[in-house]
């Protein structure tokens, strides 16, 4: 009678499918932990980037976060960070329920709409900044052909520049909300579509009761996504501004830069990342509940 072999207790019930992950998560957690150490050592001294860390300063990196350079920084972000989100999320809502209907070329213009999205960023930024251009730019020149206006309008001004990066940011984060809402919109069934139909609901009633309802969790979620990635751009605004004029456009990730590679201060640079990383890991977790809850 062949002999029973008993079950090795790690590699059975809840811990088996944490020993297969558990090659991942180790390089996860090596790949992550020598930053993230580095990141708060850094900040907690006198640090540059030949160097490294020199000495220990009492958290004098964090004294810069009350200055009135940084709040400016801060509040310049807050201000790009918000309506850049609103206007990608309404944007992408209103296209992605166009492009839902059957409209004739819906194939093409779905194809068109994720131009922006994979256009590498520094590529788009120096497309725009032709666009935009106050002598030669291809706006100014359409706006004097069509008799609108006789002397250049400035778009990289003081007044206007933050402005102006915020519309770039649109055109360029719409597209990710189109392709999630558009998957979205794939889930509601077509009986309560045609259910409406026959009851004669209005487009906004058939939009708020129907619609919304069903492309509620994935809009969450796509609005925290892209609210994160907002607060990352650094290349796109850089190459356009380099933050100014008049530090008009001085994001906090254009902060940390020349905290970093111009100033020679990598200890403050790092304090600053520590503030942004932790916002992030706040939308993150959010996320994850969000993402629990939807799937209870």
């Amino acid at each position: 009678m062949p002999r029973k072999t008993k079950a090795n207790p790690l590699v059975s019930g809840r811990a088996e499918p944490y020993l297969y992950l558990l090659p991942t998560i180790v390089l996860f957690v090596f790949i992550l932990a020598v930053p993230l150490f580095n990141l708060f050592k850094y900040s907690l001294g006198d640090s540059n980037i030949i160097q490294g860390f020199k000495e220990w300063n009492s958290f004098e990196n964090f004294k810069y976060l009350g200055s009135p350079k940084f709040l400016s920084s801060v509040w310049v972000t807050v201000i790009y960070v918000f309506f850049g989100v609103l206007g990608v999320v309404l944007c992408g809502t209103i296209v992605s329920l166009a492009l839902d209907k059957p409209i004739p070329g819906r194939g093409a213009f779905r194809a068109v709409a994720i131009i922006p999205w994979v256009v590498p960023q520094a590529f788009a930024a120096s497309m725009w900044s032709w666009v935009v251009n106050a002598q030669f730019g291809f706006i100014n020149q359409l706006l004097r052909s069509l008799g609108l206006i006789q002397d250049n309008l400035s778009f990289l001004s003081e007044n206007t520049a933050l402005a102006t990066v915020i519309i770039v940011r649109i055109w360029q984060g719409t597209p990710f909300v189109i392709i999630s809402l558009l998957a979205a919109l794939q889930t509601i069934p077509e009986d309560i579509q045609e259910a409406a139909d026959l009851d004669g609901v209005t487009a906004w009633q058939r939009f708020r009761f129907i619609t919304l309802p069903f492309i509620k969790p994935v809009l969450t979620t796509t609005t925290l996504i892209v609210t994160a990635w907002t607060m990352q751009i650094f290349d796109t605004v850089y190459i356009m501004t380099a933050g100014g004029p008049a530090r008009s456009t001085q994001l906090v990730a254009l902060e940390i830069y020349a905290k970093a590679f111009q100033q020679d201060d990598l200890g403050t640079a790092c304090a600053i990342a520590l503030c942004v990383l932790g916002v992030i890991a706040l939308l993150s977790m959010e996320n994850l509940k969000k993402g629990r809850g939807d799937g209870r």
